[in-house]
């Protein structure tokens, strides 16, 4: 089991009582992804050493359900960001949610694709122990499954990284050295937004988390976060098309339909699916489109 380790949180002197950050878009060297972007600066101070994180929740409601994956994850209440913090990475960082494309944001760069192509727009902005925030292009998913919504107003703490949830936006940082970052649809800052300070309570309220509705289409179908193709290592968007399916389970089932060791064949059947294989010598070359359908009325679909 994860020992929790919550760290120190870093209190926001408000003027007037009031907090907001201001995000802006600028112009940014693609070569480079660190700096800072424009912002309306915020006076903080080093919160008591004994202070525990403002708001903290319960990281343990907030951990990955794959026992592989040492992460804890969350989706913020607009369902608009899913951030992670990893410890086996010694790094937490938000993504687009729920397509896990571009960060769609003004001023985000293109940096170098993780699979050598020509560079793209991130994907995603972190912070690393130790290191400026940053950032970065991932061909995997920041959080496997499905997380829960971290509430407005509260910190997700574990293994020495702190996120927090406002209406002006998500924000990570690395607690000991206190470098982050902050990112709205609006824009970004490579800087930590603190939440405002509350006063202690002698028995404060349990903040329950909540889990994060299925994302839909125009079309009423739900997309979920890609998966790989292990024979190419391309990224593969995952569709439920129709059905109650959840995204966690249309993961499970893809990954055992790609470990399958006769699934080569065109219709492959299993565990009540049958799945169909689709696509030209083209698009072979990044990974077939995949077609699951089960008896209960799912439909499953992973396209390149």
């Amino acid at each position: 089991m994860t020992r929790i380790r919550l760290r120190p949180a870093v209190a926001l002197a408000s003027i007037a009582g009031v907090s907001s950050l201001f995000l802006a878009a600028c112009t940014q060297d693609a070569s480079s992804t660190e700096g800072t972007e424009s912002a309306a600066p915020s006076a903080s101070s080093e919160a008591p050493p004994t202070e525990a994180p403002v708001n903290g929740v319960d990281a343990k409601e907030y951990a990955s359900s794959d026992p592989e994956a040492d992460s804890y994850g969350f989706v913020t209440p607009s369902g608009k960001w899913l951030c992670a913090i990893i410890p086996t990475k010694n790094l937490a960082g938000c993504a687009s949610h729920p397509t896990a494309g571009p960060l769609g944001v003004p001023g985000t760069p293109e940096i170098a694709s993780p699979d050598g192509g020509p560079p793209a727009e991130a994907n995603l902005i972190a912070v690393e122990a130790g290191k400026e925030p940053s950032f970065q292009n991932w061909n995997q998913a920041v959080f496997p499954g499905n997380a829960n919504v971290l509430p407005y107003d509260t910190t997700l703490a574990i293994d020495g990284f702190s996120c927090n949830v406002q209406f002006s936006g998500v924000s990570c940082r690395d607690d000991a050295t206190d470098k982050g970052f902050t990112i709205s649809t609006s824009g970004y800052t490579f800087e930590f937004t603190p939440l405002p300070v509350s006063l202690p309570s002698a028995s404060p309220p349990q903040i329950a988390p909540t889990p994060a509705p299925l994302p839909q289409q125009a079309r009423g179908s739900n997309q979920c976060g890609p998966v790989v193709y292990p024979e190419t290592g391309k990224p593969a968007t995952v569709v439920i098309v129709k059905g109650t399916l959840r995204c966690d389970e249309a993961h499970t089932m893809l990954t055992k339909y790609f470990a399958a060791p006769d699934k080569s064949e065109p219709v492959y059947s299993f565990d009540g699916w049958e799945c169909r294989l689709s696509g030209d010598p083209e698009s072979a070359e990044i990974g077939y489109t995949i077609n699951c359908s089960d008896d209960n009325g799912n439909t499953v679909v992973a396209q390149p």
